[in-house]
């Protein structure tokens, strides 16, 4: 794929990846009232502060995101940074539900989500010759 297109490409993805993080998951976890939270099937603790600060920083992926979907080039360290973070998110739940850990349907496809993410992000990489060229 040419780089250009590829440029195109992961802009697309981080205009998807901050709306989804700060919409889906982060807006709702730091703000969203319990009771509909609990309709999702995510599991809500006794005290709720760690699905909060969930929330809260998840929201700042989101923004986060935005600034890398702006300026890809100049703001690659948080594509890669992404790259982790989905890895990592990713391997939990799937490690989660195979152990029997994950009974959310919610939660599962937040998992198919930050996977599909993983692989764009990886693909779409800004290489390392286009930014010093550009």
């Amino acid at each position: 794929m040419a780089t250009d297109l590829r440029l195109i490409w992961l802009r697309r993805v981080l205009f998807v990846k901050a709306l989804i993080t700060i919409l889906v998951w982060g807006l709702p976890a730091l703000l969203g009232p319990l009771s509909i939270l609990s309709i999702l099937g995510v599991p809500i603790p006794e005290d709720p502060i760690y699905l909060r600060l969930f929330g809260g920083l998840a929201t700042a992926w989101g923004v986060a995101y935005w600034f890398a979907y702006r300026d890809p080039l100049r703001n690659v360290a948080i594509v890669k940074a992404g790259l982790i973070d989905n890895a990592l998110a990713t391997l939990v739940i799937v490690f989660l539900g195979v152990t029997g850990g994950v009974s959310s349907v919610f939660i599962c496809m937040s998992g198919l989500l930050t996977g599909l993410f993983f692989l764009l992000f990886l693909l779409l990489m800004p290489r390392e010759e286009r930014r010093l060229a550009g």
